[in-house]
């Protein structure tokens, strides 16, 4: 599952790189791919983390020690490679910003700050210097944490993350903070109570599906034609059952033996942590051309942008492997 999801978080982010404004239709048709699924990935891998984390019966201990080579080292890396050029951009001359305060001028807490949420921090969101590793950050505070979500569940059982759902999906902005503990919390419920959520799942397959699809439709149809008032509480809704709705047609995959390319699964991580400051590239050279397309135009420039993003993140991964295996599987987690 893990190129999937990380392909939807290319959708959403070669998404975000385009104006819309002006391209009503553009919306309207990139928003299945954009939103509906590129507003899945990173819930989903939550869910997914926290339910190994807990599915593992490993010492807590031995957990966050994996833990150090899986994330906290490549979290360092990326961030502080991508600070690196930051800085050496803004010696070249080419003004570069970060909330507002060049890098030039920073000290040592901007540095440091640079690392957790660049110095800006509201409404639960704050993200670092490369802005997808947010989830990195929050899951590594989450494993440490793990304990108290551990007896938390044992006690309270579902009501936990019925608490949680209610907050994150009565919240107006992003909140990556609620998000984060939620779907975390919604994994770990299932290896904790040892309940398995795929059986569960095909045992009402059927009502299941049909009630994805008509959330699908209905937030589709609330965002992009009728602009329901309260279209964002469906939404959230549609992405929490596209999670499950992922599980199945994983299960069904792995059964049939549909999905077999090793060199995606491998440079996952990769195209994670490269594709964003590809995005920023695409997104600067678009702002000068997107005024004079069409809408149809524009998707395609999106689809384009996906499809070039994920092709030069495959191809460099491949690249750095041939020439160091050893230093891309440390910056990857050991995910090779």
């Amino acid at each position: 599952m893990r190129f999937p999801l990380i392909f939807m978080i290319v959708l959403l982010h070669c998404y975000c790189a385009i104006d819309a404004h002006g391209h009503p239709l553009f919306f309207k048709l990139v928003y299945p791919f954009g939103l509906w699924m590129g507003e899945t990935g990173v819930p989903a891998f939550f869910f997914i983390s926290g339910f190994l984390f807990f599915y593992s019966h490993k010492t807590y201990r031995k957990k966050l020690r994996s833990r150090v080579g899986t994330l906290l080292v490549p979290y360092l890396f990326w961030n502080g490679l991508l600070l690196l050029v930051l800085l050496l951009m803004a010696g070249l001359g080419r003004q570069t910003l970060i909330a507002g305060k060049n890098v030039l001028e920073y000290g040592v807490v901007d540095y440091a700050r640079a690392f957790v949420d660049r110095g800006v921090w509201y409404n639960g969101n704050g993200v670092p210097v490369l802005c997808p590793f947010w989830y990195i950050r929050n899951l590594m505070v989450l494993c440490l944490l793990s304990p108290l979500f551990y007896y938390a569940i044992r006690y309270l059982k579902w009501v936990l993350v019925l608490l949680l759902f209610v907050w994150w999906i009565m919240t107006s902005h992003n909140n990556m903070v609620v998000s984060s503990l939620l779907f975390f919390s919604m994994g770990a419920y299932f290896s904790v109570e040892n309940v398995n959520p795929l059986s569960l799942l095909q045992r009402g397959r059927a009502v299941f599906l049909l009630a994805w699809l008509s959330l699908f439709v209905i937030d589709w149809s609330g965002h992009s034609l009728f602009k329901l008032p309260h279209a964002i509480y469906v939404h959230r809704l549609s992405l929490t059952f596209n999670i499950f709705a992922l599980f199945l047609a994983g299960a069904w995959l792995g059964e049939k033996k549909r999905w077999c390319s090793k060199l995606l699964d491998r440079s996952s991580f990769w195209i994670y942590a490269v594709h964003y400051p590809l995005t920023l590239v695409i997104r600067d050279v678009l702002a000068r051309y997107l005024g004079g397309l069409s809408d149809w135009q524009v998707l395609g420039v999106y689809f384009l942008s996906v499809f070039i993003v994920t092709l030069v993140c495959v191809i460099s991964y491949v690249i750095c492997f041939q020439l160091c295996p050893r230093f891309v599987a440390v910056v990857t987690g050991n995910r090779t």
